[in-house]
């Protein structure tokens, strides 16, 4: 079950006696949570509500509670957190668990208890019992990070939700600022919503005033000043990441990468392939494809070879340590901009 869908059969009062939440979203996971609170009266949360740590929490006090009959109302809430036994590795410190106990209870819960299991990992041992019996038995949610397409359709949802639209191009740019990162959009939305609290519509031009730059995004920055010549620009540009104590080894990598995309949606648009045909092909964020679509127009293949094959050897004179990684990039900088 998907993670929209969970809220859908909760806003209708549809509660089951057992949830096991995957994924690692932690938006998602801090929205559950307080989604399933909601549903209970202050009062009543007060008295029946419970979390365990199950890193040094028991699994046999959790079903104790799990197993009570409620206080002055009809339900219990519990939340499990940090299942470990469900991943592949045991923290350091962990106690250990009698995960027996915890499928005997899975497979026959309290009719007056909900519990929901929050595994917050990126991957899950499928051989192991409990999760079998996990993924058989509990209503299995979804929180794992949603791909470009789901991502573009949530963050819409949820905007119109609040009264809000937003531009596709806004969208778009939003995305690739926060690294289509569901959490690190959400956190974005509140001062794009403040700014635009009288017409109600997010623009690409909010965006681009208020939601800063990741990392990638600097660095293509980065690029664009090299491939259109502005020395000073990009000079500036490196300064500002041997500041921030950046290393070029990693500035390189990313810049190679750019160099390749370049490369790629050239030879694929001189083939006469059509820009969704490109963005499927190489799965590219459309936003970013518009960006390299207009520095190919004015940049030639034989130049982005040159540029590759200066980046790729710079790579490894310092991989094999043959020259310093910082002259290196202030070389390949004063050679092409």
């Amino acid at each position: 079950m998907k993670y929209s869908e969970l809220i859908k059969n909760l806003n209708k009062d549809n509660i089951a006696p057992v949830y096991f939440v995957s994924g690692d979203e932690e938006a998602f996971i801090q929205e559950l949570q307080s989604k399933f609170k909601s549903l209970f009266d202050p009062q009543e949360l007060e008295m029946n509500f419970s979390s365990f740590d199950l890193e040094n929490e028991s699994i046999e006090d959790l079903l104790n509670e799990a197993m009570s009959a409620p206080f002055f109302g009809e339900r219990r809430l519990i939340f499990a957190l940090h299942p470990y036994f469900v991943s592949t590795q045991q923290p350091k410190g962990s106690i250990d668990q009698n995960t027996d106990s915890l499928v005997s209870y899975i497979d026959n819960p309290s009719p007056t208890t909900s519990l929901v299991i929050f595994a917050d990992y990126p991957k899950l041992d499928s051989r192991k019992k409990i999760v079998k019996q996990l993924k058989k038995l509990s209503v299995e949610v979804d929180a794992s990070k949603l791909d470009s397409k789901y991502l573009f359709k949530q963050i819409n949802e949820t905007l119109n939700d609040d009264g809000y639209s937003i531009d596709n191009g806004a969208l778009q740019l939003l995305l690739n600022k926060t690294d289509n990162n569901y959490s690190n959009t959400i956190n974005q939305l509140d001062k794009l919503k403040l700014y635009a609290i009288d017409t109600k519509k997010i623009t690409e031009e909010s965006v681009k005033l208020l939601v800063p730059n990741n990392l990638e995004e600097n660095v293509f920055d980065l690029s664009n000043a090299i491939l259109k010549k502005d020395v000073l620009r990009a000079d500036d540009l490196l300064q500002q990441f041997l500041l921030q104590k950046i290393d070029p080894i990693f500035l390189i990598a990313i810049l190679i990468g750019q160099i390749r995309s370049l490369l790629q949606v050239k030879i694929l648009s001189e083939r006469g392939l059509t820009e969704g045909t490109i963005q499927k092909e190489l799965k590219l964020n459309p936003y970013r494809l518009k960006m390299i679509l207009q520095q190919n127009r004015e940049i030639s293949m034989e130049r982005l070879n040159k540029m590759y094959s200066e980046l790729v050897d710079a790579d490894f004179q310092i991989k094999t340590g043959q020259n310093d990684k910082e002259v290196l990039l202030d070389l390949f900088i004063l050679k092409n901009a």
